[in-house]
């Protein structure tokens, strides 16, 4: 069965496109088959795996949203895993926020009706960074969710809002859904105001919360803005960070199966 994973928060800049695409470079590097589909109007994923000055190939993510559209073409990457794509602040993804609520279930059904998901051991869906109809569209056809959190500032004020709306979803809409947890990210651990919040939130929902963090890494920001994988790099802080990211990974895999 094919396993699909969306990287999930109703908050923007928490890492969910870092550890989207730093997974999908685990995976197709460890010789897995996998589709990423970007459902982010930002489109920074599509633009690190594609390295496309803007020519984009096959579907785009927002072709997803329409009724009986079967006729889906993913595009090659130069890194081996295929891709449903957004640009660059997508107008047409953002135009799907004003379309009725039926259309969350779009996507989920185009996929299963068109067969492409037999050809993929796992999809990694990257989603846009707020509540609406393509978060909504992008939990529905998953399988399992993780959810990228901070514990800086006002970082963990969504966490409730976001489990509720998995609740919801698979309540009404995907009761397939597994909400695998909260990985904390740029952790500072020179930081008391980190560490705390970090205690009060695995004591809060110990079940919830990923076992591996990720510190506060710079590479991991270098990494994605040349679009590879963190472990690529050849420096002493990169080891630390390709440290951190691995063993999410590894986590999120055994929770996935």
């Amino acid at each position: 069965m094919t396993k699909i994973i969306s990287f999930a928060n109703q908050k923007g800049g928490v890492g969910k496109s870092t550890i989207c695409l730093q997974t999908v470079f685990h995976l197709t590097e460890s010789g897995y088959r996998v589709l990423v589909i970007d459902l982010d109007p930002q489109g920074n994923t599509s633009s690190r795996l594609s390295k496309s000055d803007g020519e984009f190939t096959g579907t785009s993510s927002a072709e997803l949203f329409q009724e009986n559209f079967t006729d889906i073409k993913v595009m090659p990457c130069p890194r081996g895993m295929d891709l449903i794509w957004s640009t660059k602040n997508d107008p047409e993804l953002s135009e799907i926020e004003g379309l009725p609520l039926s259309c969350v279930l779009n996507p989920a059904d185009n996929l299963e009706k068109s067969g492409i998901l037999e050809h993929y051991d796992y999809v990694a869906v990257d989603c846009p960074p707020s509540l609406g109809r393509k978060l909504v569209a992008a939990l529905t056809l998953s399988t399992h969710v993780i959810c990228p959190v901070q514990v800086s500032g006002f970082a963990l004020d969504g966490v409730e809002g976001l489990l509720n709306t998995i609740i919801s979803v698979q309540d009404e809409l995907n009761p397939e859904l597994e909400n695998t947890g909260m990985v904390i990210n740029n952790l500072n651990r020179n930081f008391p105001s980190h560490l705390q919040a970090c205690k009060q939130l695995r004591e809060a929902v110990p079940d919830l919360v990923y076992t591996a963090e990720i510190g506060l890494r710079g590479k991991l920001d270098e990494a994605n803005n040349l679009g590879v994988p963190v472990w690529s790099i050849k420096a002493t802080s990169a080891r630390e960070a390709a440290k951190d990211m691995r063993a999410v990974i590894n986590e999120l895999m055994e929770k996935v199966g």
